[in-house]
């Protein structure tokens, strides 16, 4: 599960996505990214590609409330064309989610704690998760983050990890007119280990209220008196 993500260089979004529309838009740097929250978020249109501002959990118009765990903020890539709820969202629904980072917790050898890790690419950079989105009859749009098998690098810490788009995959996720599932599954791969690196991070992230560039900084592994936060 992807439950947590940054995007902390978020004023390159215009110019990494192409949206030049959008280059005089301030978005604020984020560093603790929680579902419910509202984000930006780049659909597919007709004339080229948008940014709208969408709430983190996906709740089809046609779901009358969310489920007891709350809406579903991840959609697994190898069941996604199967789900009566993602199915129709991954034909005319996908969107890219920018991000430069996502959270995970890793369990402590011989320990009922938790260690945050902060994983993202090689030496940082803006990227797009796999995303798929549906409207609402009221209030915003919402979306969901497609996960698959985690590479090598994941695979210890977690079972999942959300899908990193290849750049060259990008446009092919995004075009409306593109709904082939036999074009559009390929896209849905782990990322290569090689590019990306992990490092533990500090306590604080293991909030949703908190904030700010301090919950990316490495952090060494935490003595046990922190772990009581």
């Amino acid at each position: 599960m992807c439950g947590r993500y940054s995007l902390t260089n978020s004023a390159e979004i215009p110019k990494r996505f192409n949206l030049p529309g959008f280059s005089e838009v301030g978005i604020e740097p984020r560093f603790n990214i929680a579902p419910t929250q509202e984000l930006p978020i780049i659909v597919g249109t007709a004339e080229g590609p948008t940014m709208r501002f969408m709430r983190w959990g996906f709740e089809p118009f046609w779901m009358r409330s969310a489920t007891k765990r709350g809406p579903h903020i991840n959609a697994r890539a190898e069941t996604l064309l199967e789900s009566p709820m993602f199915r129709e969202a991954a034909i005319s629904g996908r969107c890219l989610i920018p991000a430069d980072g996502f959270y995970e917790w890793q369990a402590v050898l011989g320990s009922k704690q938790t260690q945050p890790l902060h994983i993202r690419l090689k030496g940082g950079g803006l990227f797009a998760f796999a995303g798929i989105y549906a409207g609402r009859r009221v209030g915003p749009d919402t979306y969901a983050i497609v996960t698959t098998e985690p590479n090598e690098l994941v695979a210890p810490i977690h079972n999942r990890m959300p899908v990193i788009l290849d750049p060259d995959d990008e446009a092919m996720w995004l075009d409306p007119a593109v709904s082939d599932p036999v074009a559009i599954m390929p896209c849905l791969r782990p990322y290569p280990a090689e590019g990306m690196e992990a490092y533990p991070v500090g306590p604080l992230v293991s909030s949703a209220w908190n904030e700010g560039p301090e919950l990316i900084e490495p952090a060494g592994v935490p003595q046990p008196r922190l772990w009581s936060m």
